[in-house]
């Protein structure tokens, strides 16, 4: 029997609430249980309506990466193919009589009038004479329409390149030169920052951010919703990304690395942040200088403190798991002794990041993680520029992981070589990209340098000033934003157009999340409207409800 996807209990469907626009649900069909979990993440991602199997119905849009499976032209069910690998490309050229070629390219498609995503990716070019291109990027094709039929074919391998993407970017291969530092018998701190500068410095411009580089995954999403969006002949439902009438988000956060920062800088950094009603998040390693209860309880009130590991010396990488879990457990345990409230988060030293910490933190009581950068110009562990590439949180493990997708202060100033001011002027390009695509704006801010020192504090003010004068800015604490993509991840829509939110976790006066109705794709990207005639249900706890 198929997978349904979503259930609605027999409870909540005495409350349904339907989309007055009609819609037509997706059902997404794997080669294997892999390629189906992929597709389910980007279902899962724009919360469109879906159901898995392999029973197609009039009512559905295909949505599959199953080239076995014998497609009749004649059928009006629409029908959209993304080959896997080489192989699936041939045999879906096979199948349609059709000639296939592949190259490296840079695929680039615009998102709104004035903003597009990218990314460096295999193009599978089809050509025969019943072949229509019906989504272009200048010179390539993204998405092919059989002549006189409904079936589409994607020139792009979702798949593969967003497993590659996705996964096979969360573990760092460190550096010989930072495995030798962090082996040396004394704290790295204990060298001179002018030579541990030297030591990291970057071979190359590190302020060159680019959309390709700092969110391809975006991409990827981008390429199957717009896809979707040309096949069906009706709207696409989606959830927004933010609680309801804000359209990104901001999260300021601060790694204190010594005393001084916490006991000088962050005041300056704090009384900006009053004043413009921010509320941050401080990261405080637990064991590296003496803690007062009194501060730690003030960063709580004004805001949250997360876990930055027991001692800021790079060693935690390098920690068996045991010893891994002994450090976290007790920098939380520590750090709610100290501070009177709950460590949710963490974010570890210099960013060191892999699956194997994530799972660590969940054993060790944490909701979430903030240590994998969307890209960063100098990695102090691989020393070479990486990145996870995607500007949005994601679960992992049981955990949300919030990427730090703008550019730390450090690495503009310190490694990259700009003033203060330059280096705010770069942060609000960057985010201008990420307002754009909807994502979260993560900003890591020392106190320890620049932007905690009296000359940095009117540039600090006009950054988030910027960002605090936007009424479409949701700025939460990573704890908030974690909690809100829980809530949304457990929010759908499902194949009967009912939405169905949890029934607690974000009652405030912002309300929920908006919903969306994807209209079309073009060249201006996509149209969006706001559906007429909406309503949210609450269903019970009991639901098990997934999307």
């Amino acid at each position: 029997m198929a997978d349904r996807g979503p259930v609605i209990p027999a409870q909540a469907r005495s409350q349904e609430i339907e989309l007055n626009e009609k819609f037509v649900p997706i059902m997404l069909v794997g080669n294997d249980t892999h390629d189906l979990s992929i597709l389910k993440e980007y279902a899962d991602f724009w919360k469109v309506p879906y159901s898995l199997g392999s029973q197609l119905h009039e009512k559905h849009l295909l949505f599959t990466s199953s080239p076995s499976q014998k497609f009749d032209t004649r059928d009006p069910t629409p029908v959209i193919i993304s080959p896997t690998r080489i192989e699936g490309a041939t045999q879906i050229a096979r199948q349609f009589g059709l000639k296939v070629t592949s190259d490296e390219t840079l695929v680039r498609i615009p998102i709104t009038p004035t903003a597009s995503v990218s990314l460096k990716t295999r193009l599978y070019r089809f050509s025969g004479p019943n072949i229509d291109g019906v989504l272009k990027d200048h010179d390539n094709t993204i998405l092919y329409k059989i002549r006189d039929s409904k079936v589409y074919i994607l020139s792009v391998d979702l798949i593969s390149e967003y497993y590659r993407l996705m996964y096979g970017r969360m573990d760092e291969n460190p550096n010989w030169r930072f495995r030798l530092l962090t082996r040396i018998p004394f704290s790295y701190r204990l060298i001179p920052s002018s030579v541990r500068n030297r030591f990291f410095k970057a071979k190359r411009d590190v302020n060159a951010l680019r959309e390709e580089i700092l969110g391809p995954i975006e991409c990827l999403r981008s390429i199957f919703l717009a896809s979707l969006a040309s096949a069906s002949d009706y709207p696409i439902p989606i959830i927004g990304f933010w609680r309801r009438g804000k359209s990104y988000a901001l999260a300021v956060t601060h790694d204190v690395e010594t005393l001084l920062g916490l006991e000088d800088g962050a005041g300056r950094l704090i009384e900006v942040e009053k004043n413009l009603g921010v509320r941050s998040t401080w990261n405080l390693p637990s064991d590296r200088y003496l803690l007062s209860s009194q501060l730690l309880i003030a960063l709580a009130e004004n805001g949250e403190v997360g876990g930055h590991d027991t001692k800021h010396d790079g060693r935690l990488f390098f920690a068996s798991i045991k010893d891994k879990l002994d450090r976290v457990k007790r920098c939380r345990e520590r750090l709610e002794f100290l501070s009177r409230r709950p460590v949710r988060g963490f974010r570890a030293p210099l960013l060191q990041h892999s699956r194997e910490l994530v799972e660590t933190l969940g054993k060790a009581g944490y909701e979430y993680d903030s240590s994998m950068p969307s890209w960063e110009p100098l990695s102090p562990t691989s020393l070479k520029p990486h990145g996870v590439g995607t500007v949005f949180p994601f679960l992992i493990s049981g955990l949300v992981e919030i990427p730090v997708s703008l550019p730390q202060d450090h690495q503009l100033i310190r490694v990259g070589g700009l003033g203060v001011g330059e280096a705010v002027d770069q942060l609000l390009e960057v985010s201008r990209w990420i307002k754009e695509t909807g994502g979260a704006c993560v900003l890591l801010v020392h106190p320890d340098y620049e932007f905690g020192q009296e000359d940095g504090r009117e540039q600090y003010l006009r950054l988030l000033r910027s960002f605090r004068s936007d009424p479409a800015c949701d700025i939460m604490t990573l704890g908030e934003l974690a909690r809100w993509w829980i809530y949304r991840q457990e929010s759908c829509i499902d194949e009967a157009g009912r939405i169905n939110v949890p029934p607690d976790g974000n009652k405030d006066a912002i309300g929920g999340p908006d919903l969306e109705l994807v209209m079309g794709y073009g060249s201006d990207g996509f149209r969006m409207e706001r559906p007429s005639g909406t309503s949210v249900i609450e269903l019970p706890k009991s639901s098990g409800l997934r999307s």
